[in-house]
């Protein structure tokens, strides 16, 4: 049977449908993957694509041309991208009205009664073998109804079907499908074969590639994660396979032969990153039979995650010595109220300067290590902001800071805190379609996004969080002086975010060959 897969992130790894499609490969079927980066899910919004349009009709029309023919479509999509298949689902309805359609991912996992206003059925959860149980069936005009992890709608009423034991055995799943054939990518308003240079293109156009000015390709070594962060699906997750083993790893040799498939094939990759939620979560013996192995047959510098309770020198050095040049560790906050909050109590600040000191004790070998941080958290207080900004300021150096505005994405613990609270109003607006990038211009918001380059004085941050001085410097005398680094600041924003643009559309093959 003909099946089409969709994805609307501006991420092409894709690495989940990835794996599906080359599932649904193994078993005999004719699969069109279709890349539909949505900028505007990625909050992008220099891209100027309306929220609730973001597609344009010639490119929906394309899709609807390519899916022709086929069994099923199947679009897989996180919460922010909800727009984005709705669109794809109210196309295909359009120009093919009995095309079965299946939605998948995270989204639909956590709300599959609204996604079936547009879906036929969800798979919720893993779904490697359910969704090739119900290609075979729909193939074979079977009834598929009894397939476990499906949900759907019967005589009005929403049908969820038990879920299957987590798989335990990663490396029984295909590694992702990178062939060619069959690819296709959104490309200046059209739908395109995919090719190896628009496959370059797009791979040195991600979020890390870009950082480090290489070409990534990106994996992931493990499923799930220890921690229950309450700003994080997992903790959803958790409760959804209780009782079972939620993390899981794949062999070091299943990894290793997956990377000496991609250099082999992709000449043009010069950089891996490895987005297991904590890599460091391996055995401190898998990690040394991973650098002796990757060291050995690959050797190509390498990205990780990491979180503070899961660092130790001896996992860190072996890393080193096979060639880690960067890592990112989610810090969040420094006050212990919202360490608590965020169910983070373990990664508390005498942790973290623990782990950020194993990482320091490398920074002549490596990058210097990326830090995350959340802001616009609704509970918080001025001390709190103290707290993170005063730990920022205790950090050794190098360093440099991410910072994400808290999206209360469904169904986390947070969000269900937040609707106790009454903190939501306008779902669509405050969480499908926030970006995690939004920056509003308040006095300790500032002070964080200064910090960024790791470069801003320990001892003049600790003068600026001092309450006698942050009370003075935020009083309405101090306001016209304000509003003039306000202006500076935005204007500095703009500058970058037109950089990017320009970046995309070089990209894009609009302006000069990239």
């Amino acid at each position: 049977m003909k099946i089409t897969l969709v994805h609307p992130y501006p991420d092409i790894s894709a690495l989940g449908l990835r794996v599906l499609s080359q599932c649904l490969r193994n078993d005999g079927h004719e699969v069109v993957f279709v890349n539909l980066p949505d900028f505007a899910g990625d909050g992008q919004v220099d891209l100027q694509i309306n929220a609730d349009q973001r597609y344009s009709r010639k490119v929906l029309d394309d899709l609807c041309e390519l899916a022709s023919g086929s069994g099923m479509i199947c679009t897989s999509l996180m919460t922010n991208y909800f727009q984005s298949g709705v669109e794809i689902s109210e196309a295909i309805r359009r120009e093919h009205p009995g095309m079965f359609q299946v939605w998948g991912g995270i989204h639909p996992t956590i709300r599959p009664a609204e996604c079936l206003d547009y879906a036929d059925v969800v798979i919720s959860g893993e779904g490697e073998d359910p969704i090739v149980q119900l290609a075979r069936r729909v193939a074979d005009q079977g009834s598929w109804e009894d397939i476990p992890s499906l949900v759907f709608r019967k005589d009005g009423e929403v049908v969820r079907n038990p879920m299957p034991p987590l798989e335990q055995d990663l490396d029984r799943y295909p590694f992702p499908d990178f062939v060619l054939e069959g690819h296709h990518i959104l490309w200046e308003d059209k739908i395109r074969p995919m090719s190896e240079d628009l496959l370059r293109r797009y791979l040195q156009n991600g979020t890390i590639s870009r950082m480090f000015k290489k070409i990534g390709y990106q994996t992931m070594t493990s499923r799930g994660c220890p921690y229950r962060c309450t700003y994080c699906i997992n903790s959803t997750l958790w409760d959804m396979y209780k009782g079972q083993k939620f993390v899981r790893f794949r062999s070091v040799e299943n990894v290793v032969r997956e990377i000496e498939e991609v250099a082999k094939r992709f000449s043009f990759v010069n950089y891996l990153w490895f987005s297991d939620d904590v890599f460091f979560a391996r055995k401190l013996e898998d990690i040394q039979l991973f650098s002796q192995e990757y060291k050995k047959r690959v050797g190509l510098p390498f990205f990780i995650l990491a979180s503070p309770t899961s660092i130790t020198d001896e996992k860190y050095k072996a890393l080193v010595e096979c060639g880690l040049h960067t890592v990112q560790m989610g810090i969040e906050s420094g006050s212990k109220q919202t360490q608590t909050l965020f169910k983070r109590t373990s990664m508390n600040n005498e942790r973290i300067i623990k782990a950020a000191e194993i990482i320091a004790k490398y920074t002549d070998r490596t990058a210097p290590p990326q830090y995350d941080f959340i802001y616009d958290i609704p509970w918080e207080t001025d001390e709190d902001r103290r707290e993170t900004l005063r730990l920022i300021s205790d950090l050794p150096k190098p360093f440099r800071l991410q910072a994400f505005s808290l999206i209360l994405y469904p169904e986390t613990g947070i969000y269900q805190q937040a609707v106790k609270d009454n903190l939501i109003v306008d779902e669509k607006a405050e969480i499908y379609n926030r970006s995690f990038g939004r920056r509003e211009d308040k006095y300790f918001n500032t002070l964080l996004f200064l910090s960024q380059s790791g470069k801003f004085p320990s001892k003049l941050m600790k003068v600026l969080i001092d309450e006698r001085v942050s009370s003075a410097l935020t009083s309405k005398p101090m306001e016209p002086v304000g509003k003039v680094t306000k202006k500076a600041l935005a204007f500095t924003r703009k500058y970058i975010r037109n950089s990017n643009f320009k970046r995309q559309r070089i990209l894009e093959g609009r302006e000069a060959t990239a």
